[in-house]
């Protein structure tokens, strides 16, 4: 081989180690695409749960605002009952 067919033979060595290098790259982007998806799959679903978790509570105090204000409006009919008998 004469020196061309030598430098020809060793740029192309070059250009197919930098092709298979950039495989590997993007192997490893389509691995990365595919975990932020599940990610992003897995922070939606964690927020459904908590939205779910906040109208539980919403209910819950809206229910113990709604006994207290019936105790109190008992509390006040049965003191006027009270005192209009005294």
């Amino acid at each position: 081989m004469d020196g061309v067919q030598t430098e020809v033979l060793q740029r192309l060595t070059r250009v197919e180690t930098k092709v298979d290098n950039m495989d590997d790259k993007l192997d490893r982007a389509i691995t990365a695409n595919e975990t932020a998806v599940e990610a992003l799959s897995s922070a939606r679903s964690a927020h459904h749960r908590l939205d779910k978790i906040e109208d539980a509570q919403k209910w819950l105090w809206r229910t113990i605002a709604a006994s207290v204000i019936t105790i109190v409006i008992g509390a006040i009919i049965t003191a006027i009952k009270i005192q209009g008998g005294a």
